[in-house]
């Protein structure tokens, strides 16, 4: 029997109230394979968020703005909503100082309660695979002004072995977490023309390969440098795309 998508926000709710993840196992994991990527991600956002100054943004998330935000990035207003209050109050410590207004709210992001037309742009890290995609993105639609954007960082289901991979560790994840697949592309198309950058790869296995022999240390290696470098080649390739790992998906209204 299939969840109701109330047991389903309370699930990710109670998940993110009360710590239930535990990612501890992935971070060792992390620190090499997405070591050069994570600086390429950077690179990418830091030009994409150019767009955000002077805008009414809305942030699908708590704070990571906070992360992806660097000194010259300046909105005219920020809004930030989540489903968890603990989440919530994170974001509200980190936007006592900011010079910028910065505006939180508890809400279902599957069902946003802001008038159309209100923002310039969307975006959020890692949080539309939380979300029913069709949902959600015809919020996002509604709310935006005409050819507003849209920027998104998820991670990606569609390798087979990254699939094993989250069945053999479900505690790293919500359970009704869903990373992005092709079908999901497809509806967030169908409201949206969109391009992307793909990550992580070669560098998973390459990372693996590095943190057997260096340990949880030494991340800026050989090892770690030619699988990124094999990535940067690859994901140019588009029948490739459904290898990686993660996805910079930005974009404008239809």
């Amino acid at each position: 029997m299939s969840k109701t998508r109330e047991e389903i926000n309370q699930t990710e709710k109670d998940y993110w109230n009360e710590g239930k993840l535990d990612r501890t196992k992935i971070k060792k994991l992390r620190r090499h394979a997405f070591f050069y990527s994570y600086k390429r991600e950077k690179k990418i956002l830091d030009k994409l968020l150019e767009d955000f100054n002077g805008q009414d943004v809305l942030e699908i998330g708590s704070y990571t703005w906070a992360v992806w935000f660097n000194k010259n990035t300046k909105p005219k207003s920020l809004t930030c909503i989540n489903i968890s209050e603990s989440e919530l109050e994170n974001g509200k410590k980190h936007a006592s100082e900011q010079s910028f207004p910065v505006n939180h709210h508890l809400m279902d992001a599957n069902d946003l309660t802001f008038e159309d037309n209100s923002f310039d742009i969307v975006f959020g890290g890692a949080i539309l695979h939380h979300l029913d995609i069709e949902k959600s993105i015809g919020h996002i639609h509604r709310v935006l002004k005409p050819g507003g954007k849209v920027v998104f960082l998820e991670p990606l289901n569609m390798n087979p072995l990254y699939k094993i991979y989250r069945k053999m560790n479900p505690q790293e994840r919500t359970p009704d977490e869903h990373a992005l697949v092709s079908k999901d592309f497809k509806i967030i198309r169908e409201k949206f023309t969109f391009d992307h950058y793909f990550f992580d790869f070669f560098t998973v296995a390459f990372g693996f390969i590095a943190l057997k022999i260096y340990g949880d240390k030494n991340y800026d290696n050989w090892i770690n440098k030619f699988g990124y470098n094999l990535d940067v080649f690859f994901s140019k390739i588009p029948f490739l795309h459904s290898l990686f790992a993660r996805v910079i998906i930005y974009g404008s209204k239809k």
